[in-house]
């Protein structure tokens, strides 16, 4: 993965030795992503491009108007925080 597109508040998943895990970018330095695991137990912090396999942008919220073509307004947005991001195998 080039790291050229990943930027701090990025999600991440990592593959470090066989196992997974998911990750908010927190710095890029020197080719190595400093990432804070999402679950407990994980020791690991950094990653390589070569380490990440997948990759979600961090995009701002709508604003408060946001509206679909019949007028309705959308139902809210649910938060990167209160989805699960558990790999099902």
């Amino acid at each position: 993965m080039k790291l050229a597109h990943v930027h701090p508040g990025d999600l991440v998943e990592v593959n470090k030795g066989g196992r997974l895990m998911y990750g908010q970018v927190v710095e890029i330095h020197n080719g190595v992503v400093q990432f804070e695991p999402l679950c407990r137990g994980i020791s690991y912090r950094h990653a390589s491009a070569r380490e990440i396999i997948g990759h979600w942008r961090r995009m701002g919220r709508r604003g408060a108007s946001a509206t679909d073509e019949s007028g309705e307004r959308e139902p809210p947005r649910v938060s990167l925080a209160q989805l699960s991001l558990a790999v099902h195998r």
